[in-house]
């Protein structure tokens, strides 16, 4: 009898004690205070534009020290950056890979490099009507596109098709700071010399001859110390080690053509990541469907062609519609499929979502009269 006493008072204090710490509230951490500190919205001045090409210019953005937001969140190199920017009293957002050092965020700068596009409506905005000393609001950083220590292999292989060479600098100068402990290799393919986007920067890379190196190939001319031609088997062969990861950004066309070439040296699907910045659908037929627009205090009935985004007919019509990387992979702007029937063009749902009816309108194109409620 003694010893169920003993048991029942154990259990009693046992029971007190789980008791009296679920009721406590843990103190705050360092890294606590410091998520909290972090804002979704930073405000930042252009400080320098620099002109690459004859299409393609380098933003200095630098926190705006007046502004609720007198610095910059860190980021990893690879990761990209939305920007919000009012065009016709319309707003819109576009996703811009960072080009800069990481470290140069922990002094309140970020840069972004952006190349024209045919009907580019925020490309062509930002290189036309944007100045040193205009304001922009951008994004925390975001993605996890880039080099990763704890998933990839010590040799790392970039492919680069024209304005896709934008994270690879941003990892270069982490490799060079000692961010990173990897050997990485860039193979860079544009058309000509004066293509070259980051020609002063990446010869300077080169001189150093220490951990990264960039290969140039330039596919419809030919100069000294350059390749000639589309990349290769051969060009790329005497780079390739035992284990290798790979890492591409470019055009789709770029990545279709070194699939196959990959495929020779045996390099597994897992060794190969890729940024996706572009969204394509060209329907058979062209047309135009009705959207209708439920929000939390208003519904707007809109039209969407179906070659156009429900996000970009939504953006058309001044509806500020959240998005982030507008390629459907962060899930910011998921929303519910009320009624209708959309196209959704690599977006990454998970099941329960589908069976649930969100969709990502940053992805989805009409293929019907549609009915969208969005949480805002």
């Amino acid at each position: 009898m003694e010893t169920v006493d003993k048991i029942e008072k154990m259990a009693k204090e046992r029971k007190e004690i789980i008791e009296s710490f679920s009721r406590k509230k843990p103190e705050n951490t360092y890294i606590d205070e410091y998520v909290e500190g972090l804002s979704s919205i930073y405000h930042t001045i252009i400080t320098d534009i620099k002109e690459e090409t004859k299409d393609v210019k380098t933003f200095t953005l630098q926190a705006d020290k007046t502004s609720s937001t007198p610095s910059l969140a860190p980021f990893n190199a690879g990761q990209y950056i939305t920007i919000h920017v009012n065009i016709d009293d319309v707003p819109t957002t576009r996703a811009y890979s960072l080009s800069s050092d990481p470290d140069l965020a922990s002094k309140g700068i970020y840069k972004i490099t952006i190349k024209r596009v045919p009907n580019g409506l925020v490309s062509n905005y930002m290189l036309d009507e944007m100045h040193v000393g205009d304001k922009l609001d951008v994004s925390a950083p975001a993605g996890d596109f880039g080099y990763n220590p704890i998933r990839d292999e010590e040799n790392v292989i970039a492919i680069a098709g024209g304005s896709g060479i934008t994270p690879f600098m941003s990892l270069a100068y982490a490799i060079l700071d000692g961010i990173y402990d990897c050997n990485l290799t860039v193979f860079y393919s544009v058309r000509t010399y004066d293509d070259i986007i980051f020609k002063d920067e990446i010869e300077e890379i080169n001189k150093k001859k220490k951990k990264v190196k960039f290969v140039i190939t330039l596919t419809r001319e030919e100069k000294d110390n350059y390749l000639h031609g589309h990349l290769t088997k051969e060009m790329i062969e005497p780079f390739i080690k035992e284990f290798n990861t790979v890492l591409m950004c470019g055009p789709k066309e770029l990545y279709r053509s070194m699939n196959e070439i990959l495929n020779e040296f045996n390099i597994p699907r897992k060794s190969v990541h890729y940024e996706n910045f572009f969204v394509e659908y060209i329907p058979e037929e062209k047309t135009t469907y009705k959207l209708k627009v439920v929000m939390k205090d208003k519904v707007e009935e809109i039209t969407c062609k179906n070659d156009e985004t429900l996000l970009v007919a939504m953006e058309r019509a001044g509806i500020k519609a959240p998005s982030l990387c507008r390629v459907g992979e962060c899930g910011y702007c998921r929303s519910i499929l009320l009624e209708g029937k959309v196209k959704m063009i690599g977006a990454s749902l998970k099941k329960a979502e589908t069976e649930n009816d969100y969709i990502h309108p940053c992805v989805s194109f009409p293929d019907s009269d549609i009915i969208l409620k969005l949480d805002i």
